[in-house]
């Protein structure tokens, strides 16, 4: 008897999941705490990051959720990770797989070939080949490996918003979308002053365009401009009225966002972003890059504002247009946070997955 199979009478739900940190973290982490307990078994495959929450083992800490450390993180790692992944779902014998991120897509995909598992779930939470930090070729050589993949392996593409679920069709019809979501109810309640008047979160690196937060803050030095984070391209944000948290909690960096006047992103590219949903539901206006994702929770003037990330100024108006009208940022943080509460909750969301998971 292997050692999977004492609860054989649940459905079984295999995750495998490279990015684990940041959005796509507590998505997976919100989904496998909120499936029913009774009824389904979890298995989450895993690698690790620099930001990586180290408690992370305490999220998980649920009799039917158990994890499993898999480097995934660079191409020495793939090999080991893909017969690693192989062997796991002959032992756990899933009844559905949900792979989540580009590189946990690709191998994941690649170890499940021929498997008897015939649910297979991919959510890319941002698509590779929608960066915009590498060339057209790398682009469209992503984009051909999407396609490959999913001939190779063929499985259904779960987008996580509107907007992703169009690149996904580009890939194959068997696509669906359920919007990202958060658990309001692990937003904090009390919150500490904080005299920071422009917030974003994330890892500083390319996607999260790093170089467009310095230019804002350089252009409008009499404000505080936090970014709660760390990661590889912090030299760029030099500019003096900008600081950087490093790594913290989650419940932390909530409560900066929450105590700040302005939520701002600044990305290239993303499926769609938890921290905006956030700093939504921490009744924050938020300002953001006009970009997929962000077009599915931003309604322009009601929710936030959506400005071009090639150009600086759109920015700098919106906030100088909210810092200089209190009820108008009061009101659109309002507007936002109802949106969230209406459209984003986890309870809707867990409720489409375990539809999803669950045997025909």
């Amino acid at each position: 008897m292997d050692t999977f199979s004492t609860q054989h009478h649940k459905i079984r739900v295999l995750y495998v999941i490279e990015s684990f940190s940041t959005g796509v973290y507590s998505i997976v982490r919100d989904i496998s705490r909120n499936l029913n307990p009774e009824k389904f078994e979890i298995l989450i495959i895993h690698s690790l990051r620099n930001d990586s929450p180290e408690r992370y083992k305490d999220d998980f800490d649920q009799a039917n959720i158990r994890l499993n450390y898999i480097p995934m993180g660079s191409t020495k790692h793939y090999p080991k990770a893909i017969r690693s992944i192989r062997k796991t779902i002959r032992s756990f014998r899933p009844d559905a797989i949900h792979l989540h991120s580009s590189k946990a897509g690709f191998l994941g995909r690649l170890a499940a070939h021929n498997c008897s598992c015939k649910n297979l779930l991919y959510s890319p939470h941002g698509f590779a080949f929608l960066r915009t930090d590498v060339s057209i070729l790398r682009r469209w050589v992503f984009l051909q490996l999407e396609k490959w993949i999913n001939w190779y392996t063929p499985g259904k593409i779960i987008a996580v918003s509107k907007g992703e679920l169009t690149q996904a069709l580009r890939i194959t019809k068997e696509s669906a979308v359920i919007n990202n979501f958060i658990d309001i109810s692990l937003l904090p309640v009390d919150h500490n002053p904080s005299n920071f008047d422009i917030v974003t979160t994330g890892r500083i690196a390319p996607q999260k365009n790093p170089t467009l937060f310095n230019i804002i803050a350089k252009a409008l030095p009499h404000l505080a401009f936090l970014w709660v984070g760390d990661g590889p391209l912090k030299s760029q944000l030099d500019a003096a009225n900008i600081t950087v948290t490093g790594y913290i909690s989650r419940e932390l960096a909530i409560d900066y966002v929450s105590n700040a006047k302005i939520y701002i992103q600044t990305s290239l590219w993303e499926g769609m972003p938890v921290s905006i949903l956030e700093a939504m539901a921490a009744a924050r206006p938020v300002v953001a890059s006009d970009i997929i994702g962000n077009k599915d929770l931003i309604q322009e003037g009601i929710t936030g504002f959506l400005c071009d990330a090639g150009k600086p100024a759109q920015f700098q108006e919106k906030i100088g247009l909210l810092l200089s009208n209190e009820d108008l940022r009061y009101s659109i943080g309002k507007n936002a946070q109802k949106y969230v509460e209406a459209h984003h909750d986890v309870t809707k969301a867990v409720k489409a997955y375990e539809k999803l998971y669950s045997p025909i």
